[in-house]
């Protein structure tokens, strides 16, 4: 008999289908302000596998493929056609936040799998908004990726800006109706924005458009270096309010203005527990070069739209694939996580785990530590406790 003891302690994109007239940045001449107008999107619900951080494949529900699905913008008064298609294995919807009548509010009306269905409203008032799978359990449809954010711009304009979108969402890789998610993260990759920082420069104004499609409680959204301007809700009704850090719940939203007068790197993630779990971020603030292009390379008069910069980073990362092979956990076969035929017997914190048996001490007396890597083990399971191995054979 050979025997086994390890002890640890253990921390742990999306495209658009072609819409009659696809979005465009404010530095356009002809800028989204035109309106009002109809603007028609495609939006399919289709099952597929992401990574949400390095190594880590999971399976998801999309909106047109990764997580979060497309950003939807209109302008305040504009007619608004979304053409629903469920490609997916369940019944979903699309809610929007917002004022709309029953018909398009994306509860009662699921659409079954092969089946289309067509919302049909009018954008209003000016704010940033969600979208979201409204059928029920909610939260493991949300957390499962079908989640997106929705800007509708005020009929007079914004003052000119940087502009990044940033929808906060969650992932736990055995419960998604957990309080506890192995993952929290910015537009469906933890910790994107550390290796791909937010450029800005320096004087400019930047605009987040923060939605926050988690569940779990509300963090404060914090911004290093600076005293930011919160809209709070989101809706452009509401005067700005000075803010060090805000914090926005479940289901709400909030946009942010901020300006650096120096260049640095200036820090931005949810205050917390979060922050170690995958919203750790930060703005790469330079000054403009001397043939810096008003509305392309800097916001001075004309705005800088984001989203096409992000979009591309996310499906980069994610790397959707319907055939993808998931990430195993411990609902995977041991005989996969260990490469050999094994019998195993798990105790954490002297307790056994559920379903196995704890046998007598003098069992292991002889035990050799194995050789393995822990991120084989499902990590969710054991984090901040230490946990013993025995392998039998």
């Amino acid at each position: 008999m050979l025997v086994g003891v390890i002890s640890l302690g253990v921390t742990l994109g999306i495209f658009f289908l072609d819409a009659e007239l696809p979005l465009q940045s404010f530095a356009d001449k002809n800028s989204v302000h035109n309106s009002p107008i109809t603007r028609t999107y495609t939006v399919i619900a289709e099952d597929t596998t992401l990574e949400i951080a390095p190594g880590t494949r999971v399976e998801a529900w999309t909106y047109n493929g990764t997580i979060p699905g497309p950003t939807l913008r209109a302008t305040e008064g504009d007619r608004v056609i979304i053409n629903f298609i469920n490609n997916g294995k369940l019944p979903h919807t699309m809610h929007f936040h917002g004022d709309h009548n029953e018909k398009n509010d994306g509860v009662f009306q699921e659409v079954l799998p092969g089946e289309s269905y067509t919302y049909d409203f009018t954008a209003e008032p000016a704010g940033l908004f969600m979208y979201h799978c409204h059928v029920m359990p909610v939260s493991e449809h949300i957390r499962n990726g079908l989640y997106g954010a929705f800007i509708v711009d005020p009929k007079e304009g914004l003052e000119p800006a940087r502009e990044y979108v940033l929808v906060k969402g969650e992932y736990d890789l055995e419960d998604q109706e957990t309080w506890t998610p192995d993952y929290v993260f910015f537009n469906g990759y933890a910790d994107q924005y550390w290796n791909n920082p937010l450029p800005v420069k320096t004087g400019e104004k930047v605009r987040l458009y923060y939605v926050d499609m988690g569940a779990i409680a509300a963090f404060g959204f914090h911004i290093h270096g600076t005293i930011f301007d919160t809209i709070i809700s989101g809706i452009w009704e509401n005067e700005p309010i000075k803010t060090q850090t805000w914090e926005v719940s479940p289901g709400n939203a909030a946009i942010f203005e901020a300006t650096w007068k120096e260049p640095g790197r200036y820090l931005f993630h949810l205050h917390g527990v979060p922050e170690e779990k995958g919203t750790m971020a930060y703005f790469d603030v330079r000054d403009a070069s001397s043939d810096a292009v008003d509305g392309v390379d800097v916001a001075r008069t004309k705005s800088v739209d984001m989203w096409e910069w992000q979009k591309q980073i996310a499906i980069n990362l994610q790397q959707p694939d319907t055939n993808g092979k998931i990430t195993k956990t411990s609902d995977s076969s041991l005989d996969d996580i260990f490469g050999e035929p094994v019998n195993i017997c798990f105790k954490i914190n002297q307790y056994a785990l559920p379903n196995t048996v704890v046998m007598d001490d003098s069992v292991y007396r002889k035990a050799k530590d194995l050789q393995f890597k822990f991120t084989k083990l499902d990590q969710s399971l054991i984090k901040d406790l230490e946990y013993t191995v025995f392998i039998l054979s």
